[in-house]
């Protein structure tokens, strides 16, 4: 497993590539931009995110986890 780190709300964020590449790190900069719902629930952002090839699963800071689609 690779893994890479982005910046999201100004924080730095894991991400885990699961079965993927770094290709799909402009689709989830985009998923996480445009999917609302999910991130209205999150209070802060993400510490860790798995990547896969059609979902990203988001960790957030008090353990919970959130799954949104990757397009």
């Amino acid at each position: 497993m690779n893994s890479t780190n982005i910046s999201f709300n100004d924080a730095a964020v894991v991400v885990n590539l699961i079965g993927t590449d770094q290709k799909l790190i402009p689709s989830l900069l985009s998923a996480l931009k445009n999917n609302k719902i999910t991130l209205s629930r999150l209070q802060e952002s993400p510490v860790q995110i798995d990547l896969f090839s059609s979902e990203a699963y988001l960790y957030s800071p008090g353990g919970d986890k959130y799954r949104i689609p990757i397009f």
